[in-house]
């Protein structure tokens, strides 16, 4: 998977994508030995970053929450 754009493209929907833009009709698995033959890598994504997050930046991002809540 690869993200581009707030897209992730998956194998499957990238060879979709190249059939119908492209006219390149190539199967997923295929597709997938000549990217890693042209030196792609990648790895599934992760659906949180707040391993890498700052405690303090945190704790002030929702105190200005909180005083946004209290005036709307």
């Amino acid at each position: 998977m690869h993200r581009v754009r707030g897209v992730t493209w998956t194998l499957p929907a990238l060879a979709e994508w190249l059939r119908r833009e492209r006219g390149v009709g190539l199967h997923p698995s295929w597709l997938s030995v000549l990217l890693h033959r042209d030196g792609f890598r990648w790895k599934r994504t992760r659906d949180s970053v707040r391993h890498q997050a700052d405690p303090a930046l945190q704790a002030a991002a929702q105190a200005r929450l909180e005083g946004l809540r209290l005036c709307g």
